[in-house]
């Protein structure tokens, strides 16, 4: 999304309110949003995986943020950090943002283009792409948009300065994030990084629950090339497995089949306490979603088993069984982008330069 020459990325929803100042950023519209669960709608307009980028000739670039009023009964600790980055390089600028009006004066290091054109020749993101990438608590409190302003020319990036790959990932709070340490540590940013690939995250904290309008607008998105569907630890205590594998057949159909030559993985649950008390729950949940792809007519449809990704499971859970420390998400994204891989290059979708 463009706006006030700047570049919203993984943000399609900008939300206006009257008597509040700013615009809430949204990673999906407003219309889609009113469809999902309170605990969904509250997930997306968090700014998982979101960014503000733009190229200028001049800096400081100033930009005034805020989090949004929406948080003030969580206690005073939810704020958003926001990180810099230039292209793929990552600096020492960090912000916190609160509730009232921040003020981000962002700077570029002196003589880095120089360096960064000679050395960053194969990367995706040209190093005058300027990348603000927010996280912080509860992935990211939501943050509201107040203005930008620098005393030269300022734009968003062109298509040549950002990656030619574009990935989606919809799942629960494992891909959006939650207890990774930074927003570039989630997995489908770190599969990203390996396959040269820009990231559309579509994370739901305790709600992916495979809405049929999820699923819709997904399908209707014409931004990505790639997806991954994890299906979905959020539903094995809220839906029965007629529901679930209602649910799940209607979304992977529903995306898949949108564009054949978009390849779309479906992810089995990964590991997590269910497993660990004798529960026979998760892998009644795993067979069904493989029924499920096993019975889809669409042969750009594929299986990953979650429990293949994070066989290292001492060392890459977190202490409530369920969640990933960062060793996890490095290990999950290490497997998931070897195994993504060859089936992209069956598509003719991996640029030479991906790791």
């Amino acid at each position: 999304m463009i706006f006030e020459n700047v570049a919203l990325h993984n943000v399609d929803g900008l939300y206006k309110h009257k008597d509040i100042e700013g615009l809430l950023l949204g990673r999906i519209p407003e219309h889609v949003s009113a469809r999902l669960s309170k605990a969904g709608q509250m997930m997306m307009i968090c700014p998982s995986g979101s960014e503000i980028r733009f190229v200028s000739e001049t800096y400081p670039v100033k930009i005034t943020l805020s989090v949004d009023k929406i948080t003030k009964h969580l206690g005073d600790g939810i704020i958003t950090d926001a990180r810099v980055f230039f292209g793929t390089f990552q600096t020492r600028q960090r912000f916190v943002i609160k509730r009232i009006k921040t003020l981000l004066e962002i700077i570029r290091p002196p003589k880095f283009i120089e360096l960064a054109e000679k050395i960053a020749t194969d990367a995706p993101f040209s190093p005058h792409v300027c990348r603000i990438r927010f996280w912080g608590t509860t992935m990211g409190a939501p943050i509201r948009f107040h203005g930008i302003e620098t005393e030269g020319k300022i734009r968003p990036p062109h298509a040549e300065e950002l990656p030619g790959l574009s990935y989606l990932a919809y799942g629960t709070s494992l891909t959006q994030g939650a207890y990774a340490s930074e927003s570039h540590l989630s997995y489908p940013n770190l599969v990203g990084c390996r396959l040269d690939a820009d990231v559309i995250n579509l994370g739901s904290s305790c709600s992916a629950y495979c809405e049929p309008e999820m699923a819709d607008y997904i399908a209707g998105r014409k931004d990505w090339n790639f997806a991954t569907l994890d299906l979905s630890l959020n539903m094995v205590d809220t839906f029965s497995p007629e529901e679930f594998s209602r649910r799940v057949s209607y979304m992977i159909n529903r995306i898949a089949g949108s564009n054949k030559s978009r390849p779309v993985f479906c992810i089995t649950l990964k590991p997590y306490l269910g497993d660990y008390i004798e529960s026979k729950k998760p892998d009644l949940y795993r067979k069904l979603l493989r029924n499920a792809v096993e019975t889809s007519a669409l042969d750009n449809l594929y299986l990953i088993e979650g429990q293949d990704l994070m066989p290292d499971v001492a060392g890459g859970l977190c202490p409530d069984m369920v969640h990933l420390g960062d060793f996890g998400t490095i290990q999950i994204a290490e497997k998931l982008a070897a195994k993504i891989k060859p089936v992209l290059q069956s598509h003719h979708l991996l640029f030479k330069h991906s790791r």
